[in-house]
């Protein structure tokens, strides 16, 4: 039970760290603030384009983001327990030390490699969620869904505020202001590695500083909201494939409904010609207030999936990819940086549309599937997963031993 428990949650890593990157790249391609916007991508609304950008804004923005944290947050009771057993304070040892590595890693991602890491988050709020490990799944959940509804309603407030005020999209002046910015940044990230390595760390730092001193901190009480969802459905078995077929059936239900609300916002600022701002905000808005119930219809899908003879091959080709998370992820930003920022590589930034991305991404889906089945069949664990684990474990094996090699390949 256990190993078919921890290949579950490996699959559902896989498809969460897969899914991701569709998201990711185009703010590596283009300024963050344009990156998502379908009026703004400094490249145009070619067909093709805007058809990219719609499977993006349904089936995957935020989506997996809120998959990858749930996940994280069932990893701090697979990893710390839940303070109950008799080795409890030898295992929140091992957590705190892992969570504060990580948070050292993600800001040496953020700052050095790619400006968009979420790893840096993930530790300062699960530095915080590990104290409330002993709570009972009732009340994690309880916190947690009420937290992401309190989010929920902010936004909407914010967005009727606005609505109230006139609403409308900025001035004339103030939007030519705002495009020279990001021409700004565009020069930056295309020009020199000196120079893309500043720009990558300067908005790097200033998305972290503004995240944890803004009121109210809505990007980390977002995480929060979703590792205590993610703490919950763990101790009920839900994302260890444990609960019956119905619940998951329910959960793709109410995912599939929620998909197509999305489905249908979108697509309605997407075809009126003068694309307002109201639809606009109005589909943003549903898109991150649905996404948790999404994330866990994809996961009732992954589940089922598992329990049929036909597509029980898709979790088990997603499990390895998941197994080494930590490793595709980090490798991904530095695929993507290499690929597009200036003075590392091509130097594509500001040049490629989104179905060259797309195509990109489709590429690197491939390769990492195929070379982490490969990794997987010869060693423990990822290369730096290994690595990561000597900062709070100590020295682990990492090649398998050979009967061992032989059962995985």
């Amino acid at each position: 039970m256990v190993k078919e428990r921890i290949g579950l949650l490996d699959s559902l890593r896989g498809l969460a760290v897969l899914g991701i990157l569709l998201c990711n790249i185009p703010i590596s391609a283009e300024p963050h603030s344009v990156a998502t916007s379908l009026t703004l991508w400094p490249l145009g609304m070619a067909p093709s384009s805007v058809a990219v950008w719609w499977v993006t804004q349904v089936f995957f923005q935020q989506k997996f983001y809120s998959m990858f944290a749930m996940l994280f947050g069932a990893s701090i009771l697979l990893v710390g327990g839940d303070g109950a057993a008799a080795d409890a304070g030898e295992r929140q040892r091992i957590l705190i030390l892992r969570l504060v590595s990580l948070l050292a890693i993600g800001l040496f991602h953020g700052l050095v490699i790619w400006q968009g890491d979420v790893l840096n988050t993930y530790a300062v709020v699960g530095l915080l969620v590990l104290w409330v490990r002993k709570w009972p799944a009732k009340r994690l959940l309880q916190a947690g869904i009420a937290l992401h509804l309190a989010l929920s309603a902010y936004g909407a407030w914010k967005l009727l505020d606005h609505a109230a005020q006139g609403g409308g999209d900025s001035s004339p002046a103030e939007m030519a202001k705002f495009l020279a910015g990001v021409h700004a940044d565009s020069v930056q990230y295309a020009g020199t590695f000196q120079q893309s390595f500043a720009q990558n760390a300067k908005d790097f730092w200033d998305f972290v500083f503004h995240a944890f001193t803004e009121w109210p901190q809505t990007w980390p009480l977002l995480v929060l909201s979703l590792m205590l969802i993610g703490m919950g459905l763990h101790k009920l078995g839900v994302l260890a494939g444990k609960a019956s077929t119905g619940v998951y059936q329910g959960l793709i239900g109410a995912g599939l409904g929620a998909l197509a609300i999305v489905a249908l916002a979108e697509t309605a600022y997407m075809v009126t010609p003068t694309h307002p701002w109201l639809p606009r905000a109005l589909a943003r808005w549903l898109q991150s207030a649905t996404a948790p119930v999404v994330s866990l219809g994809y996961v009732g899908l992954m589940v089922m999936a598992t329990r049929s003879r036909i597509w029980k091959a898709v979790p088990a080709v997603l499990a390895p990819v998941g197994q080494m998370a930590f490793t595709n992820y980090l490798t991904q930003s530095i695929l993507m940086t290499v690929l597009l920022y200036g003075g590392r590589g091509p130097g594509l930034y500001g040049k490629v549309d989104r179905p060259f991305l797309a195509a990109a991404v489709v590429t690197i889906w491939l390769v990492q599937i195929l070379w982490s089945h490969w990794w997987m069949a010869r060693f423990t664990m990822g290369p730096l997963e290994w690595l990561w684990r000597l900062a709070y474990r100590g020295p682990m094996p990492l090649r398998r031993a050979p009967e061992a090699a032989t059962v995985a390949a």
